[in-house]
């Protein structure tokens, strides 16, 4: 992102609620669910970056969230027309309850450092699960009013 992105984007970002970011932020991926073996788990986690629950998983992220990661699913973030490759590739099929959520993007540059605190907050705050909810929308409140006190 270069100077006047951020600067673009600092800007925007005065004032909001989290409702509001959530809402601007909504179309930053596609996102698809499928169904997976655990040995299928697994070795996915190598091709994706861990978003959601999934980011748990690295050291000091629980922390940050309050939460801890499981085993059995995986959420991430993989490019655009990668998802029905993999799939393919790993045998799983589409399915609204699965355990296995691919987010294609196409700007694959933004996480090259890997997936910034405020998408996973993100990706939480959209989750089904209540706590896992509340601790995204959490932390988007507080990177909102830390933001908000540095400018």
């Amino acid at each position: 992102m270069n100077p006047h992105e951020r600067y673009r984007l600092r800007t925007s970002l005065q004032g909001r609620s989290v409702e509001d970011v959530m809402v601007a932020a909504r179309k930053r991926a596609t996102v698809r669910t499928f169904r997976a073996t655990t040995e299928a788990v697994g070795k996915l986690q190598e091709h994706v970056l861990p978003t959601g629950g999934a980011a748990m998983r690295a050291a000091g992220m629980g922390a940050v969230f309050g939460l801890s990661g499981g085993d059995g699913f995986l959420d991430g973030y993989v490019p655009v027309g990668t998802a029905d490759e993999m799939a393919a590739a790993f045998h799983m099929e589409e399915s609204e309850d699965g355990n296995v959520t691919l987010r294609e993007i196409d700007f694959e540059e933004g996480l090259r450092n890997g997936v910034p605190v405020a998408a996973i907050a993100l990706d939480l705050a959209e989750s089904m699960a209540t706590r896992e909810q509340s601790a995204g929308r959490r932390v988007l409140r507080k990177l909102l009013q830390d933001y908000a006190i540095r400018g």
